[in-house]
């Protein structure tokens, strides 16, 4: 597996310890946090087994080297880019693992429309703090979907009390953009009201 943006490199020292990798590329865009990840590594012992990594994303990963890419804790802007910059993932033996921060619609929109398809997604929380993790793999297939989508995805369909409060977070954004520029841009204050409508009535759909 390769966790991108790895920190502490926790998540590979979990994979390896629970036999859920047999080795791991724990790859970070700065030193200081691969400077931390090394620490964790040589506190499990597990130098043969994870490769530390200086990588602005996946441009210094090699398609040989993971099966499993975890993205986790950027903002979906970074993540949508690395899809669509990463020849490489287009192979159906690839799974990404992603956790955008923000912009969830932009992971999805990325994903959709370079050929991926979302198996699955699940939203947890930590205290106050709601996450959102979507898998996907390619499927050579592209898809274009309502706005509404790419905002919400699956959620509307799902039965996790966190899918429902994620989604009231979702609409919270939308309805402070639409009121934001109401008065500058109606045309696009009207489309994001849209959008709110209809994320509502998929939620409906479902009680």
């Amino acid at each position: 597996m390769a966790d991108i943006g790895t920190d502490h490199a926790y998540l590979p020292v979990w994979c390896l310890q629970n036999s859920k990798a047999q080795s791991a590329v724990a790859a970070d865009i700065n030193p200081k946090p691969l400077s931390n990840a090394r620490k964790t590594v040589e506190e499990y012992g597990l130098e043969d087994k994870i490769n530390l990594r200086l990588s602005d994303g996946l441009k210094n990963i090699a398609p040989d080297e993971a099966q499993e890419i975890v993205v986790a804790g950027m903002g979906g802007n970074q993540i949508a880019d690395m899809i669509f910059e990463t020849p490489w993932l287009r192979d159906e033996s690839k799974h990404l693992v992603l956790q955008p921060m923000t912009h969830f619609e932009d992971v999805r929109r990325s994903l959709c429309e370079n050929g991926f398809v979302i198996e699955s997604e699940q939203t947890t929380a930590e205290g106050e703090r709601l996450y959102l993790v979507i898998s996907a793999r390619f499927a050579d297939k592209t898809c274009f979907y309502p706005d509404w989508y790419y905002y919400a995805g699956e959620l509307p369909h799902g039965n996790r009390e966190t899918d429902a409060l994620f989604l009231k977070k979702v609409i919270a954004r939308l309805q402070k953009r639409a009121d934001a520029i109401k008065e500058s841009d109606n045309k696009e204050s009207n489309k994001l009201f849209k959008i709110i409508e209809e994320i509502e009535n998929e939620c409906r759909k479902n009680l």
